[in-house]
């Protein structure tokens, strides 16, 4: 007998539509790394992931990849075991993310927050310098880029509109739980340890 897909989802005993379902949730869960529960979009595909996430998982590690669910966020991301199959960043990249799970912390312990947190585009942009350890500030259209890109991932969203303006400094973005699990600190300790690497990093011009 022949191995198919189909073969392979039949031995689940799941539902006829779930079976045409899966592969289509599979390649956008690997295609754009996050499922979110609270974005309409995702919603009725988070909850089929939810529904089967052992099936999920598996069918995803005999790929290399591993199926993560943050439960507190509702969010699934899938990661991959292998450095060939892994999303990479500029080191201007790199450093925002830095920023971004930084600014994350800091907010919601001082403000025990319960929501995922807002900060401004201003704050971002000083923390930015902050972590840099000089008076280096990217241009308009290297904020654009690396923001609108993250946006895309779902690490931040506007909450002024459907548009984001680097120049205004009060526009105001909100941090989303998965920025703690693209950047997997604990402690702080930790954060000082990337914030390490991405100074040498800089400094000899990575």
């Amino acid at each position: 007998m022949s191995i198919t897909a189909y073969s392979i989802l039949e031995s689940t005993a799941l539902p006829e539509k779930t079976r045409r379902e899966i592969p289509r949730v599979m390649n956008r869960l690997v295609g754009q790394t996050f499922l979110y529960q609270e974005d309409e979009a995702d919603k009725d595909d988070y909850y089929l992931v939810l529904r089967h996430q052992a099936v999920f998982a598996a069918l995803l590690a005999v790929s290399g990849f591993t199926l993560l669910h943050d439960d507190y966020h509702r969010v699934f991301q899938v990661v991959s075991d292998f450095g060939t199959c892994r999303r990479h960043y500029r080191l201007d990249e790199s450093l925002m993310i830095v920023v971004l799970r930084k600014l994350y912390e800091e907010h919601t312990e001082r403000l025990s927050l319960a929501q995922d947190p807002v900060v401004t585009v201003g704050e971002v942009r000083e923390e930015y310098r902050t972590i840099t350890g000089k008076e280096r500030a990217l241009g308009v259209v290297q904020y654009e880029t690396i923001l609108k890109r993250l946006r895309r991932l779902g690490l931040i969203e506007p909450l002024d509109g459907r548009s984001l303006d680097v120049r205004d400094g009060e526009a105001r973005l909100r941090l989303r739980g998965s920025v703690k699990m693209i950047l997997p600190v604990q402690t702080a300790d930790e954060m000082e340890a990337w914030l390490r690497k991405y100074q040498v990093d800089e400094e000899a011009g990575e």
